[in-house]
């Protein structure tokens, strides 16, 4: 089966649509522009963003180094207690490979003060002992947990599982303002556009910024301009996790693969129904419902807060 350039066969029983299929120069020159055009209209000096070992941030990171040159980008590695070695590491070895200025700062010092790791959710990430052991403890960190996550809950336990991982996105975002600011640059979100559309993100902070150059992009695209860029291999070939704990990854957490969400996403934006898509990509029903439904779920975090203002 044949792909269009800068697109990655996928897996399995899924099929390359046009909806997804792009064409990874012409898709990257258009990023570069919007970055180029955001930065001269706003009159700033640069880009601050930080850098978390993972695929969003490095395709961030080349395309902003592309678009405005190593003397208008400054990046942070904003590691804490629970944070994986390996993305520490890949992320300084990226930064050098590059040529791309870096300040690594460990945020759990403030996070201490604020009571995190006194928490139950922190006694766990501490320990590790991957996703079968946090469900086990956790239950709503299950496949049906996780809509039971955007629906929110009475649970005590819950809600300090909550705050307990927002608070280190919240306090990534708090440092990475305060350098921008510092420096009189702009801030660039790494939010992609499947963790947007459904839900997998932290409202004001992994999703803030003043630009956000692949919001755009499903995560099996951000994949495919990953390899175009040349971001390193041992940052592509690594399972996406928000880092919370040791050993889970994302697609556990959410209960479903990339792939089978991205397809169904883009199917869904072309206007296709449940049984339309489960047909077309010859997958359950079920399957296409849970998609929908987390998308349902999380749009009260892609609303802006309420207010009387026309």
């Amino acid at each position: 089966m044949a792909c269009r350039r800068g697109f990655p066969l996928l897996r399995k029983r899924y099929v390359t649509m046009s909806a997804l299929s792009f064409d990874a120069e012409r898709e990257t020159k258009k990023i570069e522009e919007f970055i180029s055009d955001f930065v001269r209209g706003r009159n700033v000096s640069g880009i601050v963003h930080g850098l978390s070992g993972g695929v969003d941030s490095a395709v961030v990171a080349l395309l902003v180094q592309r678009a405005l040159g190593t003397d208008r980008q400054f990046v942070l590695l904003l590691p804490e207690r629970d944070s994986s070695e390996s993305g520490v590491t890949d992320a300084k070895a990226m930064c050098e490979r590059f040529g791309i200025e870096y300040k690594l700062l460990n945020i759990t010092q403030p996070l201490e003060h604020l009571g995190t790791y006194s928490s139950a959710p922190s006694k766990l990430a501490k320990f590790g002992g991957g996703m079968r052991f946090a469900v086990k403890a956790f239950p709503f960190l299950s496949k049906k947990g996780y809509i039971s996550n955007l629906k929110g809950s009475d649970s005590r336990q819950f809600r300090e599982f909550i705050a307990f991982y927002r608070i280190k996105h919240r306090m990534r975002m708090v440092v990475i303002y305060h350098e921008a600011e510092k420096r009189g640059m702009a801030v660039a979100s790494c939010a992609n556009r499947t963790e947007f559309e459904v839900g997998f993100f932290v409202k004001y902070g992994d999703d803030s910024g003043d630009i956000a150059p692949i919001k755009h992009l499903y995560k099996t695209q951000v994949f495919a301009l990953a390899r175009y860029l040349g971001v390193p291999r041992e940052i592509i070939e690594k399972k996406p996790s928000p880092d919370l704990f040791a050993q889970v990854a994302d697609e556990e957490i959410m209960g479903v693969g990339y792939e089978t969400v991205d397809s169904i996403l883009a199917l869904m934006a072309e206007g296709l129904g449940e049984d339309e898509i489960a047909e077309r990509l010859s997958i359950k029903s079920s399957e296409v419902r849970f998609v929908s439904e987390m998308k349902i779920e999380s749009e009260e975090l892609r609303t802006p807060p309420a207010s009387l203002l026309g």
